[in-house]
């Protein structure tokens, strides 16, 4: 008896650890998933006095919310003690915020913000033309590209960052991500706000060569499965004193990620040619999001030297340069 109780205590235990699990899952999912892919903007006018309800109620109309997940976000009010610091205002939001970051902006209370999506894997210049491009669009702004690029070599202002590495190009440091810029934003504040973005989502303990190398990673592996193992193979090539051989360092300088390799681009004296210079480019070719930083820290040893992306963009590996060539042979020719 006192065995078939003990059986049955344990099981309903146990039962409840899982559900918990499950609900807490469930839970984080809720908060940190957008709603849905697309970046169009809605405006969202909450009223002054309105209620907790008539504001979610809001935000499901307008499609920021899945009606499903109304149990989890009044619970995270709760939890947080948020629920009165919502505030009355016209918000233009995109559709692509998860509800974090929707509950974040409903907190200020102040005229629109610009929300600009910077993907992973740019470089600065091509930053530099999204935000010009979205900044532009409100006569408040006072954004300028070229002002933008001479800031990211000013020594000076590069010092004022907080930053723990010496560096003179802050390539690599504009973190890829979702921001809310205010329509006042000057040139100076969206470079602050990237990089203060980096050091919270990304920290300060990596070194300018983790980096480089995690920018490499960023252009040279597609998914979250082949990057720490092509990360690997990198740090083994520079740790035997091997050329990397990274198609994407070519394409830096000639600033075009399509650009057709050829064997002139393989023979140039350009400092990111990895084919011909033993070691890591100068600098950054990109600016790498959180998961290519990762692979790097957390990259994966193999027996593999060699790597080659086919024309599905799926990578096939070689421990041999006879491996290697027969990979080419059957995949790319």
């Amino acid at each position: 008896m006192i065995k078939s109780i003990i059986k049955i205590f344990f099981f309903a235990l146990i039962t409840v650890i899982v559900a918990t699990v499950i609900i807490k899952l469930d839970y984080d999912k809720a908060l940190k998933t957008p709603n849905s892919d697309s970046q169009e903007k809605v405006i969202v006018q909450i009223d002054q006095g309105a209620t907790v309800e008539q504001i979610l109620t809001k935000l499901v109309d307008q499609g920021l919310i899945q009606e499903k997940w109304l149990t989890y976000v009044k619970f995270y009010l709760r939890q947080k003690d948020l629920a009165s610091k919502l505030q009355a205002g016209t918000y233009e939001l995109p559709k692509n915020l998860s509800i974090k970051e929707i509950i974040e902006s409903l907190q200020s209370g102040k005229n629109p913000d610009i929300w600009v999506t910077i993907p992973e894997g740019l470089r600065k210049d091509e930053i530099a033309d999204i935000l010009n491009r979205e900044l532009s669009k409100t006569e408040t702004t006072d954004f300028s590209k070229d002002e933008f690029l001479r800031l990211t070599t000013d020594k000076t202002f590069i010092k004022t960052l907080g930053l723990t590495v010496d560096i003179s190009d802050l390539e690599g440091f504009l973190f890829p991500d979702k921001y809310a810029f205010p329509i006042t934003t000057k040139t100076r504040e969206t470079i602050v706000k990237m990089v203060n973005n980096f050091k919270t989502k990304v920290g300060t303990g990596d070194t300018y060569d983790q980096i480089i190398l995690s920018s490499i990673i960023e252009r040279e592996g597609y998914t979250n499965q082949d990057r720490p193992i092509i990360a690997g193979i990198f740090i083994k090539r520079l740790n035997e004193g091997w050329l990397l051989q990274a198609c994407a360092t070519l394409l830096y300088p000639i600033k075009d990620w399509k650009h057709e390799i050829t064997n002139a681009d393989k023979q140039s004296n350009s400092p990111y040619n990895t084919y011909k210079k033993i070691g890591l480019p100068p600098t950054p070719i990109c600016n790498p999001g959180l998961e290519s930083i990762n692979a790097v820290r957390n990259y994966v040893k193999t027996d593999y030297y060699y790597y080659i992306h086919d024309d599905n963009a799926i990578v096939h590996y070689g421990r041999t340069l006879d491996e290697h060539n027969a990979n080419i042979n059957q995949y790319l020719r």
